[in-house]
C-alpha cells in the first residue's frame, strides 16, 4: 500500500498528550488569579450569618471611609433584573437579583467591597453595620414541602410548582403482573466539587463597555446573562475564559460575575474577585442530596415488569435543580428493559447553601439507588447480580414500545418513550468484558463473605450505567494559512478535560494535516464563534461535529484547488500530511502550500454552524464498573483493592484523554461513595465543613489499581464515531462499591457515604 493510498485514522484514536500540558506543568499557564489587569483592585464579599433574614438597615459609611477602599455595593446598588435564566441545572421560578435585602442561607451574599489589597477589603467588610430581622428557616426538603413550612421563595418551596412526572406504559398493570415486588429507599448527602482552583472573576469597564475574565464554562451564556442584568447590547460585553483549574460543571450558577461587574462599576476601577478555598467549599455550589425510593416488580424468571421511583432533592434557595432531578431519572427509567415505568421528582427550596450542577448531575444519586436495588432484587430471586444485569439491560433496539417514526426533530438524549433505537450500545460488552477482567464469580445466593489470610472480608460488586451524550448548537471556523498551518476558532472552552486537544485532533484528521500544524483558539465571546457551554457531556459530540464540518468545508476548498492543479476530479483526491494527492495515483500530488499559492488571498476559511442530534436514534453512552473491596470486621474500615471500568464511549478521539477522564471520574466517585459529606447545623443552618480538614476528598494513595476497558464501539451519529465520556464514569462508582461491601459483609448501606461506622454498626447488628 502506498504511503498516500487508503488509510486509517492518522491522529484520531491515538494516545496524544494534551496540547496545553507543557504550559500547565511548567507553570506558564495563567489562571484568573495570575492575570494582572492594569489598575485592578481586590474585591471581597460580605456573607450572611443567618439562614433566613431581612436587612432592616445597612450602614457602609465606615467601610467607604477606610483608606484604600474604592467602592462598596449593597442591594441598593443592584440592578432590578433577575440573574437567573436557563442553565443546566434548570430554569428559574421567580426573580433572583445581584444582591437582595433578604438572605436565604448562611453564606448568602450581602455586600461587596473593592480595595487596594485583600487585607483592606477584609477590614472594610468588618466595618459594615447591619440590623437584621431573622425569619423562620427550613433545612429539610420534606419539611419544606409541608403546608406550614417557612416560605423560601415567593412562589413556594417546590421548584417549578409541581412534581416532575415521567411515565411509560402502565405501572399499575406492571405490578399486577409481577410475582415479586421490592421497595427500598436510598439517600445521598450534599457534597462539593472543590476544584483545585476556586472560582474567580475580573471585570473592567470602559465607559459603557464591559470586559469580563471568568473561570467558568460558557462565555456566550455569561455574556447573555450580563447583558440582561446590566441592560446592555451584546456587542458591549466581552467575556473571556483563561486557563481553568478544574470545573466539573460547578463554576457557574452563582452571583460572582454580576457582583464583580457591579463592584467594578461602583469603584471606577477593574476588580478581581477570587474565592478562598473555604468560600468555595461553603458558598460554592453543592451536589444535590437525594432521597430516592425505588419500587420494582419482577417475575420469578427474572424479567422486570414495573419500576416506580420517587426522588426528593434539596436544591437550597436559588438554583432550580429540575434538570438535575430529571438526570437522576435516566438510569431509573431507561437502563433496564421495562415496559412500565414511572418517575416522580420533587426539587425543593430550603435555607441550606445552594446546590447546582456538578459532574454527572443527578446520575450518581439515581444510579446508586437503582444499582443497589438491582442487586437486592437479584438476591431475592436467587440470580447472580451480573447475570441479572446481562439478562435485563436495555439493548440496541431500545425500550419496548411502538416503533419510532422519524419526524425530522432531534430525539432528546434522555427520552422516556419506548420504541426508539440507540445509535450504538455496547453495554452488554461492558458487562461481559469487565466481568471477565475482574474474574467475576457468580453468587446467586447472596453475599460471599470471603476472608483473606489476615481475616479481612473480601467482596466484589458491579454497577452499570447509562448517560446522555449532550447535544447543543455550536459553530466553528477553521482557517488554513499560506504556510500550511491551520487554526480552529471555537467559543467552547477546555475546563481541564482535554477538549482543546480533542478538537484540534478532529480538525487535523479532517484536513489531512499533521497535528503539530493545527492550533486552537477558544472561549472568547468577541473573537470566537458561538458555542454551547462546557456542560452535559456535550463538547466532544456537539463541538466535534461543528469542527469536523468546518474542517470539512476547508478541505473541500483545498481539494478544489488541488483538482485544478492536478487536473483531476475532486472525488478522486484526498489530503494526507499536508499533501493533496490522487487516491488511485498517489504520485500525482501537490502540497497544500503550493495549492494555496494558486489563489488570493492565500488562505482558506471553513465555517460550520450545527444543531447536532438525530431524529432516528438515542445517543447515549454506557459503562459497567466492578469494584473489589476488603473490610476490617473489627472496625468496619473499607479499602478498595481493585477497580475495573468498562466503557462504551464510541470511537475514542484521544485514548489518553478518555482513560484520564475515566480514572478521574472514578476518583471523584470514590469520594462520593466513601468519605465526602457536607451538611448544615440543624440549629442555625451553618455549614458543618469550612475546609478540607473536615471534608475528606480522595488523594492519590486512596486510588486503587484500575483497569480501563474501552469496548469496541463506533457510534452511527457522533464525529468519527465518538460519543460522551466526561461525566459517565462518576455515575456507577458508589453503587459498585456499596454492592462490593455487601458481598463482603452482608451489610447493605443505603445511605451514603459508606463509612466505617455504618459498616461496623451493620456488622454488629448481624451478629446479634
Amino acid at each position: 500500500m502506498s504511503e498516500f493510498g487508503p488509510h486509517q485514522f492518522s491522529v484520531v484514536s491515538k494516545r496524544t498528550p494534551f496540547v496545553d500540558g507543557p504550559s500547565k506543568v511548567s507553570g506558564r499557564a495563567r489562571y484568573i488569579a495570575d492575570l494582572d489587569i492594569q489598575g485592578a483592585v481586590w474585591g471581597k464579599i460580605l456573607r450572611s450569618p443567618y439562614p433566613h433574614a431581612d436587612i432592616v438597615s445597612i450602614d457602609t459609611s465606615a467601610a467607604e471611609a477606610l483608606p484604600g477602599v474604592h467602592g462598596v455595593i449593597t442591594y441598593r446598588d443592584a440592578p432590578q433584573r433577575s440573574i437567573e435564566g436557563g442553565d443546566e441545572a434548570g430554569a428559574s421560578d421567580d426573580p433572583v437579583y445581584v444582591l437582595e435585602s433578604r438572605v436565604r442561607h448562611v453564606g448568602d451574599e450581602v455586600a461587596a467591597v473593592a480595595a487596594d489589597t485583600e487585607e483592606i477589603a477584609e477590614a472594610a467588610l468588618d466595618l459594615i453595620r447591619i440590623e437584621w430581622r431573622q425569619l423562620p428557616a427550613v433545612f429539610d426538603p420534606e419539611q419544606a414541602l409541608q403546608p406550614d413550612a417557612p416560605q423560601v421563595r415567593a412562589r413556594g418551596n417546590l421548584a417549578g410548582g409541581e412534581p416532575i412526572l415521567l411515565e411509560r406504559g402502565d405501572v399499575a398493570a406492571g405490578f399486577a403482573a409481577a410475582e415479586l415486588v421490592v421497595e427500598e429507599t436510598y439517600t445521598t448527602p450534599f457534597t462539593s466539587a472543590i476544584p483545585l482552583e476556586p472560582r474567580g472573576c475580573i471585570a473592567a469597564w470602559e465607559g459603557d463597555r464591559l470586559t469580563v475574565w471568568k473561570s467558568g464554562r460558557n462565555v456566550y451564556g455569561d455574556r447573555q446573562s450580563l447583558a440582561t442584568v446590566f441592560g446592555l447590547p451584546l456587542n458591549k460585553i466581552r467575556v473571556m475564559t483563561p486557563v481553568v483549574g478544574g470545573s466539573f460543571g460547578n463554576k457557574d450558577e452563582s452571583r460572582l460575575q454580576f457582583i464583580t461587574a457591579l463592584l467594578a462599576k461602583k469603584a471606577g476601577r477593574p476588580v478581581k474577585l477570587c474565592y478562598s478555598l473555604s468560600e468555595e467549599l461553603r458558598a460554592g455550589r453543592w451536589r444535590h442530596p437525594s432521597k430516592i425510593t425505588v419500587k420494582m416488580g419482577v417475575t420469578r424468571a427474572g424479567d422486570i415488569t414495573a419500576i416506580d421511583a420517587t426522588c426528593i432533592m434539596n436544591t437550597g434557595p436559588y438554583v432550580p435543580g429540575t434538570n438535575v432531578c430529571r438526570r437522576s431519572a435516566h438510569g431509573l427509567t431507561y437502563l433496564y428493559t421495562c415496559p412500565n415505568v414511572k418517575f416522580t421528582g420533587y426539587v425543593v427550596y430550603t435555607n441550606t447553601p445552594v446546590a447546582g450542577s456538578y459532574r454527572a448531575l443527578g446520575a450518581p444519586q439515581g444510579h446508586f439507588a437503582l444499582e443497589s436495588q438491582i442487586d437486592l432484587v437479584a438476591e431475592k430471586l436467587g440470580i447472580d447480580p451480573l447475570a441479572f444485569r446481562l439478562r435485563n439491560h436495555v439493548p440496541l433496539a431500545g425500550q419496548p414500545g411502538p416503533a419510532h417514526k422519524p419526524s425530522g426533530r432531534p430525539i432528546p438524549p434522555q427520552p422516556i418513550a419506548g420504541g426508539i433505537p440507540f445509535s450504538s450500545n455496547g453495554l452488554g460488552e461492558c458487562l461481559a468484558e469487565g466481568g471477565a477482567v475482574v474474574d467475576w464469580q457468580p453468587h446467586p445466593a447472596g453475599p460471599t463473605r470471603r476472608r483473606d489470610a489476615d481475616g479481612r472480608l473480601r467482596g466484589t460488586g458491579v454497577a452499570a450505567c447509562i448517560y446522555q451524550t449532550g447535544q447543543a448548537p455550536s459553530s466553528a471556523i477553521v482557517r488554513v494559512e499560506a504556510d500550511g498551518t491551520a487554526e480552529v476558532l471555537m467559543g467552547t472552552l477546555d475546563v481541564g478535560q482535554g477538549s482543546s486537544t480533542v478538537l484540534t485532533i478532529m480538525a487535523a484528521e479532517t484536513l489531512g494535516l499533521p497535528l503539530h500544524k493545527v492550533v486552537g483558539y477558544f472561549a472568547d465571546a468577541e473573537t470566537t464563534p458561538f458555542s454551547h457551554g462546557t456542560v452535559g457531556s456535550t463538547t466532544t459530540f456537539s463541538s466535534g461535529i461543528a469542527v469536523q464540518e468546518a474542517a470539512g468545508d476547508a478541505k473541500r476548498q483545498l481539494l478544489n484547488l488541488g483538482a485544478d492543479a492536478l487536473e483531476a476530479p475532486i472525488e478522486a483526491l484526498d489530503i494526507k500530511d499536508g499533501v493533496i494527492f490522487a487516491t488511485e495515483a498517489p504520485n500525482r500530488r501537490i502540497s497544500v502550500v503550493d495549492a494555496l499559492r494558486r489563489k488570493l488571498p492565500r488562505q482558506i476559511v471553513g465555517r460550520a454552524a450545527t444543531s447536532p442530534g438525530s431524529d432516528r436514534y438515542i445517543i447515549n453512552a454506557f459503562a459497567a464498573h466492578f469494584a473489589e473491596v476488603s473490610v476490617d470486621p473489627d472496625t468496619g474500615e473499607v479499602r478498595v483493592l481493585r477497580y475495573v471500568a468498562a466503557h462504551d464511549c464510541g470511537q475514542p478521539i484521544n485514548v489518553m484523554a478518555v482513560e484520564g477522564q475515566i480514572e478521574g471520574g472514578v476518583m471523584q466517585g470514590l469520594g462520593f461513595a466513601l468519605t465526602e459529606q457536607l451538611g448544615v447545623d440543624p440549629a442555625d443552618g451553618t455549614p458543618t465543613s469550612a475546609n478540607l480538614d473536615t471534608f475528606k476528598v480522595p488523594a492519590q494513595p486512596d486510588m486503587p489499581p484500575m483497569d480501563v476497558l474501552l469496548v469496541d464501539s463506533h457510534d452511527a451519529v457522533g464525529p468519527f464515531g465518538a460519543k460522551a465520556v466526561g461525566e459517565v464514569p462518576v455515575a456507577p462508582v458508589a453503587a459498585a462499591i456499596a454492592n462490593a461491601v455487601y458481598d463482603a459483609t452482608g451489610v447493605r448501606i443505603r445511605d451514603l457515604p459508606v463509612t466505617a461506622e455504618k459498616v461496623l454498626r451493620g456488622l454488629q447488628e448481624l451478629r446479634r
